[in-house]
């Protein structure tokens, strides 16, 4: 996705504190949560220089978007895709969420993490071939002092869930968006059906695209490429 754009766009894709090759955390409480995340944002296109920006945020990417979607005048949104995320989030998987990211399993060998992987994101709906679970589980994987193989995330990220609960419940920032905006709703969608109706209905009143698979999604497929494109 990010190639394709970049042949008309300035793509830019951070890592988020506590993920991928960023710092991880350094305030344990506050850093995790979307008032940090947007903070952090906004002082990066400030830095760019960056006078409008167009957003795809998937999972916590797009509820970021959400919120600066509402308040980021200084560099507005002009356009939003919100890939599988919508202003709320169900309780049940915010609990399974901070027991997964805080208390991640270790393995004793990469293979044994890119099996587990595999198995996680296979049975929450992603299809990809081989070269794309390696290159996914190499990308996703750190191996710790102690010899063993885990997820690439700080565990204070959990701390999310359980002191942020405004995070989870954006519909205050959502009616506040102005913006053309497309909700990209997954098959095994974490967005309940009441959920689309409201989003449909309020705020930017956004247009939904139905896709196959899960939650995780790497855009990676031509067709949706091209929806987002198209948008």
């Amino acid at each position: 996705m990010a190639a394709r754009l970049s042949e008309d766009y300035h793509v830019i894709c951070p890592d988020s504190i506590g993920c991928g090759l960023s710092d991880w955390t350094h305030d344990k409480k506050q850093d995790p949560g979307l008032t940090a995340y947007a903070a952090m944002a906004r002082d990066l296109v400030r830095q760019l220089g960056l006078t409008s920006v167009r957003w795809i945020g998937a999972s916590k990417g797009g509820g970021l978007g959400i919120v600066l979607g509402a308040i980021m005048t200084e560099c507005p949104i002009t356009h939003l895709v919100l890939d599988d995320v919508g202003p709320g989030f169900p309780d049940w998987l915010r609990q399974a969420a901070m027991k997964n990211i805080a208390n991640p399993p270790h393995f004793e060998s990469f293979p044994e993490f890119e099996a587990y992987l595999r198995d996680m994101l296979s049975r929450g709906g992603l299809v990809l071939d081989d070269k794309r679970w390696r290159h996914l589980a190499e990308t996703w994987c750190r191996q710790g002092d102690d010899g063993k193989f885990t997820f690439q995330n700080d565990p204070a990220l959990a701390n999310q869930f359980s002191l942020h609960g405004q995070d989870f419940d954006l519909w205050h920032h959502y009616d506040q968006i102005t913006a053309p905006t497309l909700l990209i709703r997954a098959k095994k969608s974490i967005v309940p059906d009441h959920e689309v109706e409201m989003m449909r209905n309020r705020g930017p009143k956004c247009t939904v695209h139905n896709r196959e698979g899960g939650h995780v999604n790497l855009l990676h497929k031509k067709d949706l490429q091209d929806v987002i494109i198209g948008f």
